[in-house]
């Protein structure tokens, strides 16, 4: 058995531990951890980030900017698009096969058979590994939450980072931005600085109410710093500083929300204007507003991008790019699309209403809560969109037009994972063809 067969096999074992997917508590991650000497104890400088969206593309930024300062920086991001190595960056590198079925191993004896979901052991995996190996400072994402996320383990951050919280996860977080905005703040940590995008008003109030009883420094985007675009550039401020800096590699008009968080954190650690500017031109997040080349089927003059959006706020970013697109160069706009049971359609595909796509509902085997394209067909249908529902992702790209086209892909990371192997399937040359 090869390095990617035993973390295959390990997975399928971890999948079997627990009857949910998502069980929130730290109750067994406190336990795990215990076991095997508390590595979470022993990382190096971290800086957590939690919200509803961004928190990618704001540690991109970051792992970037470090990159430019000259630090060695490990990166967890979940989930994964297309190998779970993805996950786990140590000192900019991916880890290896060997060294995470090694890992994965590991991470399975310490558990000993007992209930706990693959979150969790995969967490578990991120502080040994991160604790090992040498460096200035630990990038750490939040799974689902705050408060309650395996990841929440972590115990005195240099910062604590909140992206723009909105409307999600309903079934584990509760219905009103009230009670998200409480489970976000649950990773500010007493005395710990915390540093947030601009908010909701009603999630503003919990997280100052949270970080004034944690007697945590707090700095809000609006309040304490801007940012903004001008004349083809990036404008950042406080009271003490304005950088004038290049737009951000990562496209689209929220990213200049998530590059402020960053440039703020930046600041905040004594970080350099070139290593700032230099790390908004660099970073680098696939699947988020991803620009793909054409590949058969499609057409050669087909404009295809890849955003893994997945509820209503991350629609309204969409839905504000593609008009953008449209009004620079109007095109026949289809969206290939799936959702996860425990997603918003109707709620997602609103913003998008007035753009009048044509939807493509294809299935999503390897998501945790697929839906079936029939009901999510359903469901789309009722919103007034022309859909057309499709056995397979390969069968939507057959029946998409080639003339004008612009598609994008969205609803789930999932699919924005399958259709990428697709497209590298596809472009590898044939046996025997240099």
């Amino acid at each position: 058995m090869n390095a990617r067969q035993s973390i295959a096999a390990t997975l399928a074992r971890f999948e079997k531990l627990h009857d949910k997917d998502i069980d929130l508590g730290l109750g067994r991650m406190v336990e795990l951890l215990a076991r095997c000497d508390n590595p979470h104890l022993s990382l190096p400088p971290t800086i957590h980030v939690a919200g509803s969206n961004g928190k990618g593309s704001t540690i991109a930024f970051l792992a970037a900017m470090a990159k430019q300062q000259g630090l060695r920086c490990h990166v967890h991001t979940s989930p994964h698009l297309q190998r779970l190595n993805e996950r786990y960056q140590l000192a900019g590198q991916q880890i290896s096969n060997a060294a995470l079925a090694e890992l994965l191993e590991e991470v399975e004896h310490i558990n000993r058979g007992d209930p706990a979901t693959v979150f969790e052991l995969l967490t578990l995996a991120m502080f040994i590994a991160f604790s090992r190996e040498s460096a200035d400072l630990v990038l750490i994402e939040v799974g689902l939450g705050g408060e309650l996320d395996a990841t929440n383990c972590v115990h005195a951050p240099t910062l604590s980072l909140i992206t723009p919280i909105a409307v999600e996860h309903t079934d584990w977080l509760g219905t009103g931005l009230a009670g998200i905005a409480k489970a976000k703040a649950g990773i500010i940590k007493p005395n710990c600085p915390v540093i947030s995008a601009r908010q909701p008003d009603e999630a503003y109030a919990v997280l100052q109410r949270t970080a004034e009883k944690q007697r945590a420094n707090f700095q809000v985007s609006g309040e304490h710093f801007q940012c903004w675009q001008g004349d083809g550039r990036l404008l950042w401020q406080n009271d003490d500083r304005l950088f004038d800096l290049p737009l951000p590699a990562l496209p689209g008009q929220h990213q200049i929300e998530n590059a402020g968080l960053a440039i703020a954190a930046a600041v905040s650690l004594g970080w350099g204007e070139p290593a700032i500017a230099k790390g908004l031109q660099t970073a680098s997040w696939p699947g988020r507003l991803q620009f793909v080349k054409p590949f058969p089927p499609l057409g050669q003059q087909a404009e295809i991008w890849l955003d893994g959006a997945h509820n209503p706020h991350a629609a309204q970013a969409l839905a504000t790019f593609l008009q953008q697109r449209q009004q620079i160069s109007p095109a026949k706009l289809h969206l290939i699309f799936t959702m996860q049971r425990t997603k918003d359609v109707t709620g997602f595909l609103g913003p998008l209403l007035n753009l009048h796509p044509h939807i493509h509902v294809v299935p999503l085997p390897n998501a945790p809560s697929p839906v079936s394209p029939e009901e999510l067909m359903e469901k789309v249908t009722k919103t007034g969109l022309k859909a057309t529902g499709h056995a397979t992702l390969e069968n939507a790209l057959a029946q998409l037009p080639t003339d004008r086209l612009r598609l994008m892909v969205t609803g789930s990371l999932y699919l924005v994972g399958d259709f990428l192997d697709l497209a590298n399937k596809n472009a590898r040359p044939k046996a025997g063809i240099s």
